[in-house]
């Protein structure tokens, strides 16, 4: 079993599961953003939520993974305390401590959204917001952590999810409902 588990392509896993997670949480946060669209109504809104959750799962696995993968690593092995507290990798603290953080948001927001029905709506929304800058540290670390961002197709791969998600986000915006404002 020991020589199976050497034997594994562990640094090649680590990228795959990193770039996988990325792209599977940009997806279920473009969703998440379309989802609250005023236009997203009847059939679609209950198909886009779970969609937006199966995403936002399935990327969270894969980002525990690839710190997971890590630890076995025989060409950059990591200890587990580099892993589970912040800023204590023995290569690019700060970048991996994005990592990290970033980790421990998601497992944040989706153990809140788990327990959405016993949260006041404020509170739930307050943390659930926290999907934004989460993200943005995944991606600093993707980018500047990742051994392969200086391709080509990985800069582009990172500059169309930060335009398309500002996109929506700008969309999202501009379709706001106005505010009632109270009268007197």
């Amino acid at each position: 079993m020991t020589d199976l588990i050497i034997g594994l392509p562990t640094w090649q896993l680590t990228r795959i599961f990193g770039i996988a997670a990325y792209l599977l949480l940009f997806a279920g946060m473009a969703l998440g953003i379309l989802y609250s669209y005023p236009f997203v109504k009847g059939k679609r809104k209950p198909a886009i939520y779970k969609t937006h959750m199966r995403l936002t799962n399935s990327g969270s696995l894969l980002a525990l993974l690839h710190a997971a993968v890590l630890v076995i690593d025989t060409y950059t092995p990591f200890e587990w305390k580099e892993i589970l507290i912040p800023f204590m990798a023995h290569e690019h603290p700060v970048l991996y401590g994005m990592g990290t953080i970033s980790l421990y948001g998601l497992i944040l927001l989706l153990l809140t959204s788990d327990f959405r029905q016993k949260l006041s709506k404020g509170l739930w929304l307050t943390i659930h917001l926290l999907a934004y800058p989460i993200f943005m540290l995944a991606m600093a670390h993707g980018f500047f952590a990742g051994t392969d961002s200086q391709l080509p197709a990985m800069k582009w791969m990172y500059g169309a999810t930060i335009a398309i998600t500002l996109m929506l986000l700008g969309g999202r915006v501009l379709l706001r409902k106005p505010l009632r404002r109270m009268t007197a």
